[in-house]
């Protein structure tokens, strides 16, 4: 067996381990996201339970609403691991992205080698193609782990206040949230808002526009005042209260203080479908 022979072999190996590792990779992936949205589905549902409670009064430092918040916190914990293991997946994910572009260079320059006959080189291309393939998807899983670790973090320190904010509701019996609700003013629809969230889909992906866009606000005004607005094309105005309090509530979780919120409904004829309006007071 000559020695580009030998060289080809080799790397047709090295190729096939580098698709057991991606392959390995994809299922670690698989498993953090989905394990990963079912604990963040468990604690929303157990902070949105207390939150619930505390909306229409209760005893202070009510032991059973202490136990649910305890429990919060656990789960909050269990999310703040998975920070970790989306950087630890993250960093084996890189030394895999590096792999596949040594595995290509070498590949390259395996054509340049003397004594190659038509198969070597018909073998170097088949192996090239799977690992400019692999290249891709690692390349692709890189950037999806990434941004989970990111989404993660975020969401663990903005829980992290909400939990605060909630222990002293429960301490107080109430969530004083500061809402107002009724009408919206006359003069504040003439303004334009801040941000428009509009729910013509079950799925609308709202929370990272929303958080920048009220992040450079505070950044500029800590002590904003904010007003979230649902409005309603016409009809009953039930969904468009619904929308509104979903998006108070992502206020309070990005660390907006209860105070500085205020909530309200209005029908708009030239509006489509339900959408919350957010203004700067």
């Amino acid at each position: 067996m000559s020695f580009v022979a030998r060289k080809v072999r080799q790397l047709a190996g090295e190729a096939e381990a580098l698709a057991t590792v991606i392959d390995g990779l994809e299922k670690a992936h698989a498993n953090l996201r989905g394990g990963a949205r079912q604990r963040a589905e468990g604690y929303h549902e157990r902070v949105g339970s207390i939150e619930a409670r505390l909306k229409i009064g209760t005893t202070r430092a009510n032991p059973r609403l202490r136990a649910q918040w305890n429990e919060a916190q656990s789960m909050l914990a269990a999310l703040d691991r998975d920070v970790g293991a989306w950087d630890v997946l993250r960093t084996r994910v890189a030394e895999t992205d590096s792999r596949a572009a040594f595995l290509n260079d070498s590949v390259l320059n395996a054509f340049e080698l003397s004594g190659a006959v038509e198969e070597d080189h018909q073998q170097l291309h088949a192996i090239g193609d799977r690992a400019a393939h692999m290249t891709v998807t690692v390349t692709r899983l890189l950037d999806e782990v990434a941004a989970a670790s990111q989404r993660q973090g975020r969401l663990v320190t903005a829980e992290r206040r909400e939990l605060a904010l909630l222990a002293e509701a429960i301490d107080a019996g109430s969530l004083e949230d500061g809402v107002a609700s009724g009408p919206y003013s006359t003069r504040a629809a003439e303004e334009r808002p801040l941000a428009v969230v509009r729910f013509d889909d079950p799925n609308v992906a709202y929370q990272e526009a929303l958080s920048a866009a009220v992040q450079q606000v505070l950044d500029r005004r800590p002590g904003t005042t904010f007003e979230v607005v649902g409005v309603s094309p016409g009809g009953s105005m039930a969904a468009a209260a619904d929308y509104a309090d979903k998006i108070h509530r992502s206020l309070r979780r990005m660390g907006v203080a209860a105070s500085r919120l205020r909530i309200a409904t209005r029908v708009d004829g030239d509006a489509h479908v339900e959408e919350v309006r957010l203004y700067v007071r």
